[in-house]
């Protein structure tokens, strides 16, 4: 059984840690899963951050084509789920028209429904000092206002496939193995 996994959320909140220690564990454990990585921090290097939500079309396509490619027999793992950049064009929104990239990426997200099979988070966001690096750029509040946000848009649209994780890096890894041995089993 194929399952693609979304490790999402708020910036500090684990996710790539969480993305790299569960894909080597399941490479560990004879799965075959690849890691879809986070595509715009290489080109935040280049072209520095995003400055409207319409760029934010440009990297939903890049990320999609990394996932796609993806040729693994047991799925993919990604810590940078495509609705992210949906919630990140409706949090940064600030004109009017900024609405059109916001619509077009929300109608996008109902057509990647099935795309992921289960979806993590971190139950609470404060569970990992927040920091700021080259990557994190946004303060604490509005950071984690971005966590609340994305998951209010799972639990909203996908309750089902969301699996909120707690701990360190090996008790997350280890309830999300859990869970995919459930989904397995239930499979048949």
């Amino acid at each position: 059984m194929k399952i693609d996994v979304a490790i999402a959320g708020g910036p500090c909140t684990g996710k790539s840690t969480l993305a790299a220690a569960l894909f080597a564990e399941l490479k560990i454990k004879g799965f075959d899963y690849d890691l879809v990585a986070e595509e715009d921090r290489k080109l935040k290097k280049e072209f520095g951050n995003f400055r409207s939500p319409f760029e934010r079309f440009y990297m939903w396509r890049q990320q999609e084509r990394e996932e796609l490619r993806s040729s693994a027999l047991d799925g993919f793992i990604s810590d940078k789920p495509l609705f992210h950049y949906y919630v990140q064009a409706r949090q940064y929104a600030s004109e009017t028209r900024d609405d059109l990239a916001v619509r077009e990426l929300f109608r996008m997200c109902l057509e990647i429904k099935d795309r992921y099979q289960l979806i993590v988070m971190a139950e609470d966001p404060f569970e990992i000092p927040y920091k700021t690096d080259q990557s994190r750029k946004s303060d604490e509040a509005w950071a984690r206002q971005r966590h609340n946000l994305i998951r209010s848009f799972v639990e909203h649209f996908w309750p089902e496939k969301l699996l909120l994780v707690r701990g360190g890096v090996k008790e997350r890894v280890s309830q999300v193995i859990q869970k995919l041995e459930e989904m397995r089993k239930a499979a048949g």
